[in-house]
């Protein structure tokens, strides 16, 4: 049987590489890979998965996702056009001759648009239709290219299937005012009330990525009535000079000199530094993606205004006001904002809920355990509150 560039035996559990090299996977793996090719090209659920290959134990669906990751790795599917996740539905493998799953046309965002806060122009779009939710502001930021890219267009493309995500670049990046003096909270906060209002959003979702986090507990804090819930990755309350992390003390040091030194440069070795901190397992095509887009995003002035704020944050006082339900997600392992920051919010917030993702990555890395985990979260979470949205 092939999969791929593979040739699959499933009686034997072999699979044998184009070139003959003979390709080892765990026992699991080697049976998830062998359902999956018995389906020929069906979809098999998540369910179906587990009670077959762990009959007689109690795993969580962790168990599953390492697995699944596995055999991409094992394949050289880092993209996922062989073995393919079926939202909400299962896994299925693209064999030879295999009928085609229907599967939903790739979003495309709608064009961008500008919306004028007190002091800056803030370049904005939407894509996909559904349950409302407005992204916080993050220094990575693109809006033109953020949804088709490697790193970000497959949560987009997923999330876009039951959901409108208005999304915007942060003040001072890319498309919107470069040349900005007010980096403070409250200016991030109204920056989303205004787009908010311009794109006819009422109540709604939030999805604050890293320091949006805190830019959406404070919008939460700020206007309780118009926020359903947040989903918050990798977010932090607090930074160093407040929580006094020394560790997180001497990254910021190097941060500043890297920036200082070569932020700026054609030559991408000195961002590759915030590129090891977001996306340490990623392959290397997404890395040099990643120092891409951080190129495009902001020059060098603005990320040490990024930086400085992102040391000095501070809404711990605003987490009381915050009664809205809260997903927060972290990896275990995340270089750039340790879990443990994560836990210590999770214990302020009034109604939170926290899960730890698989790996290292600050950003979860499509194709990996922690990027499945980090989807079907949402997607969990959504389906207990999303009920209540009014969609536009």
């Amino acid at each position: 049987m092939r999969i791929g560039d593979f040739c699959f035996t499933p009686e034997a559990g072999s699979l044998v590489s184009s070139d003959g090299r003979r390709i080892d996977l765990r026992p699991q793996a080697m049976d998830v890979l062998r359902l999956l090719a018995e389906a020929e090209g069906a979809v098999v659920s998540k369910d179906e998965i587990l009670s077959a290959v762990w009959p007689d134990i109690a795993t969580g669906e962790e168990s599953l996702y390492q697995c699944i990751s596995d055999i991409r790795r094992a394949l050289d599917d880092a993209q996922r056009t062989i073995l393919r996740t079926v939202p909400r539905k299962g896994y299925h493998l693209a064999l030879p001759g295999a009928r085609p799953v229907p599967g939903p046309r790739p979003p495309t965002p709608e064009p961008i648009r500008f919306a004028q806060s007190a002091d800056a122009r803030l370049a904005w779009t939407a894509i996909g239709q559904g349950t409302p939710i407005l992204k916080a502001p993050s220094w990575i930021s693109n809006i033109e290219s953020e949804a088709t890219s490697l790193i970000f267009g497959p949560f987009y493309a997923r999330l876009a299937e039951r959901a409108r995500i208005v999304y915007f670049d942060q003040r001072g990046s890319s498309h919107s005012s470069r040349r900005v003096t007010d980096w403070s909270v409250d200016a991030m906060v109204d920056d989303m009330a205004r787009i908010a209002d311009t794109a006819g959003l009422d109540r709604f979702f939030l999805f604050g990525p890293s320091q949006g986090g805190a830019f959406a507990l404070a919008f939460a804090a700020r206007f309780p009535e118009r926020v359903l819930g947040i989903i918050a990755r990798g977010a932090f309350a607090t930074g160093w000079k407040v929580h006094g992390d020394e560790v997180q003390r001497r990254r910021y040091e190097v941060s500043k000199a890297m920036i200082s030194a070569g932020w700026n440069e054609p030559n991408p070795e000195y961002r590759r530094f915030f590129t090891g901190l977001l996306i340490p397992d990623a392959p290397p095509e997404m890395a040099r993606e990643m120092d891409a887009i951080q190129a495009r995003a902001v020059e060098a002035d603005v990320q040490l205004a990024n930086v400085e704020l992102q040391s000095s944050l501070d809404v711990h006082h605003l987490l009381d006001a915050v009664t809205c339900p809260v997903l927060l997600l972290h990896s275990s392992g995340d270089l750039a904002v340790p879990a443990e920051r994560a836990v210590e919010l999770a214990s302020a917030l009034p109604s939170c809920e926290l899960r730890l993702l698989d790996g290292n990555n600050h950003i979860p890395v499509p194709g990996t355990a922690g990027f499945e985990q980090f989807m079907d979260a949402i997607d969990d979470f959504l389906d207990r509150h999303g009920s209540v949205a009014r969609i536009p």
